[in-house]
């Protein structure tokens, strides 16, 4: 087929598609935010303090303990490891950040490459699979433009997700081709995942070895020793690396005793139907579809990777059971149509099947018998899904009871006539064999695990509880790690990239169909896929309040910081700083974000978690006149040396003007007072 994508004009295009499906983000790179003004602004101060930390690091100007003891909740040690580390994408914008020092384009940069990325990943995976150019590309522009991507827009550690499908793609192209180049390229893109996001860490793990074997598996290769020895040898690297990023997490627990509770897990977990809640600011689906909407519960991932999911499964379906009617492609033979289906030649006894292994009966008994178990393993299949769906039926039918609550039960029965239809029916056996060995079923049984372990601890439907259903709770209960994160909704991005895999099984058979009309087809397809994850124009700069006022919908570079910051920064070493107002979580975001032009510690902070020490100040510093000297006494013990009143950033004036007048009172000195309204305090 010609003119076909190579990988050099998919990316281009994957970059293209990025500058227009975030529009107008491209024309303010330097200067704007993507969506809101909150977990963006802390993730541009881990990337700038990454950024500007591990030169240092590197030549040896500070200690791997002291990489981890970031200047936000002074005085308490390893702030770092209360959000995620961003260390992986530290090192993408490295030279950008030495020569701008602009954190805002350094994220945004790094935001728009994700979605690139994660095409170009996924072409080359899909490509490697297929071998069809054109299903690698609508493959890419699946995973590279989900729905759900949108729902992440403020957290671009999950937004980084761009090193599964290279890592993958990697370790298939070792596996098939035995290049060692790919070998160390998949190695790499894993550690880089694992560097880029601590919830990809956990949750991707078990899913790369799983692919692992089970290509080696269908390629002849488990018996393979050198193969073995490779693998082993990527996964030792993998962990060697990845090992100095948890000891800090694992320090920073026992210190804290961080450690998320059962309830704010499930209240973070996906539900049934989120899976058809699209996220608001999504154009086509946004208003339509808000089933469940909640805090990470919008994880639509498009109903055209669905449908070309089913396209491939119909298929390898029809081809399993046509490859086993007729194995080696022979005309019909004598008796296939009467009690000889397998196209066996006739046997001794009058040529017809004496009989199953067993002793089961042949012929039309067997015929009745298979019929009523296919009959068992499509209702007991309907039964499951309408369990998990919709929690359940309770009806009768023609004075029949008719019961499906409990999925767990239902799954068991399933299971059983499945295995009694195995039992009963070669023919079965060799269609179950053929499905095992396709790809396509692969990659389907691992989105349906990937979206299972996404319902949480206690999976539900609606309002409903799924009971018995929740493979997230073995995890939680008994696998290190496991304890600390709090979002299983997060799977859902990993149920999207095996889910654009079996969709590029999809398009290829499209293709394979019908050349032209499969690749119009596949064209709209791709037009309605890139659509229904569409938020243009996206939302950019918006500002939120809590309790004080609106801060302003826009924030700079460290070169254009309020006047104060570069004052702040004039001051001797062992300065540290609290800024009021204390605690409100839309201004202490934002002095994160500007301490990165300073650098100086501070007492404030915001992340994802919070140290026993800032939650005492907090309850202290936000009304300081209950008991002005406890509070007073909370600011000397804190360290701090300085002190900033922000009198814009109060909602009532007065308010502002008490907290002047307690610093005075306890004998700070005024420093400076700028036009904007900032006053700095030096604390005696």
């Amino acid at each position: 087929m010609k003119h076909q994508p190579g990988p050099y004009s998919a990316a281009a295009a994957y970059a293209l598609l990025s500058l227009v499906l975030t529009w107008p983000l491209a024309p303010g790179l330097w200067r704007d935010v993507p969506g809101d003004l909150g977990d963006s602004l802390l993730n541009m101060w881990i990337l700038a303090w990454g950024a500007d930390h591990i030169p240092r690091l590197l030549v040896g100007a500070i200690s791997w303990q002291d990489f981890w003891n970031a200047n936000i909740f002074h005085p308490d040690p390893l702030a770092l490891t209360f959000s995620e580390h961003l260390f992986g994408q530290a090192l993408q914008i490295l030279p950008v950040y030495w020569i701008t020092g602009n954190a805002i384009l350094c994220y945004n940069l790094i935001f728009l490459s994700t979605f690139a990325l994660s095409g170009l990943g996924t072409y080359l995976l899909v490509r490697d699979l297929t071998g069809n150019r054109w299903a690698a590309f609508f493959a890419g522009l699946i995973y590279g433009f989900l729905p759900y991507r949108i729902a992440s827009v403020p957290h671009v550690q999950v937004m980084s997700s761009q090193w599964m499908p290279f890592a993958l793609y990697g370790l298939n192209r070792y596996i098939t081709s035995g290049s060692y180049r790919a070998l160390v390229g998949g190695t790499a893109a894993l550690v880089m995942q694992n560097w880029s996001c601590g919830y990809y860490l956990l949750y991707f793990a078990p899913f790369a070895p799983l692919f692992v074997v089970y290509r080696m598996w269908i390629t002849g290769r488990l018996r393979d020793l050198r193969v073995w020895i490779a693998m082993t040898g990527a996964a030792t690297v993998t962990v060697l690396l990845t090992i100095p990023f948890l000891l800090p997490y694992l320090d920073a627990q026992r210190r804290f005793g961080f450690q998320r509770p059962f309830g704010e897990v499930v209240l973070f977990s996906a539900n049934v139907w989120s899976y058809i809640t699209a996220a608001e600011p999504v154009r086509m689906w946004g208003r339509i579809l808000r089933y469940y909407p909640h805090g990470e519960g919008e994880t639509f991932l498009g109903f055209v990777p669905a449908l070309l999911a089913l396209v491939a499964l119909i298929a390898v379906v029809r081809a399993a059971i046509a490859e086993t009617g007729n194995p080696k492609g022979l005309p019909p033979q004598a008796g296939a149509e009467t009690g000889n289906p397998e196209g066996l030649p006739p046997q001794a006894g009058g040529g017809k099947p004496s009989g199953l292994p067993g002793g089961l009966p042949g012929g039309w008994p067997r015929r009745i018998l298979t019929a009523i178990l296919i009959f068992a393993v499509v209702t007991q299949f309907i039964a499951v899904a309408s369990a998990v769906i919709f929690g359940g039926f309770d009806t009768s039918v023609f004075g029949i009871a008719l019961r499906a609550r409990t999925p767990q039960r239902l799954l068991w029965q399933l299971a059983l006539a499945v295995g009694l239809l195995l039992v009963v029916a070669p023919r079965s056996r060799g269609v179950a064999a053929r499905l095992a060995r396709a790809p396509a079923v692969f990659f389907l049984a691992l989105t349906v695990l990937a979206m299972w372990f996404s319902l949480g601890p206690e999976p539900k439907a609606g309002t409903q509880f799924v009971s018995g259903f929740g493979l997230y709770g073995v995890l939680y209960d008994y696998v290190p790690g496991f304890r600390g994160v709090r979002v299983p909704a997060r799977y859902a991005m990993i149920a999207g990239l095996f889910l654009a895999v079996v969709a590029g099984f999809g398009a290829a058979e499209l293709i394979k169909w019908k050349r032209k009309a499969g690749l119009a087809i596949l064209a709209l397809a791709g037009v309605l896929a890139l659509a229904e994850g569409a938020a243009i124009p996206m939302t950019i700069n918006h500002a939120w309040s809590v309790n004080e006022a609106m801060p302003p919908s826009r924030v700079f570079p460290a070169s254009g910081a309020p006047p104060v910051y570069a004052r702040v920064k004039s001051l001797p070493a062992g300065t540290a700083l609290t800024e009021f107002p204390f605690g409100d979580a839309a201004w202490e975001i934002r002095y994160v974000y500007y301490s990165t032009a300073h650098w100086k510690p501070i007492t404030n902070g915001y992340s994802g978690s919070f140290p026993p020490g800032y939650k005492v100040r907090q309850a202290r510093l936000q009304n300081v006149t209950k008991d002005p000297d406890a509070s007073w006494q909370s600011l000397i013990d804190s360290g701090s040396t300085h002190a900033v009143v922000h009198r814009q950033a109060f909602a009532k004036p007065e308010d502002a003007a008490t907290i002047e007048a307690w610093l005075t009172a306890h004998n700070a000195s005024v420093i400076e007072t700028f036009a904007d309204g900032d006053v700095l305090y030096a604390i005696r």
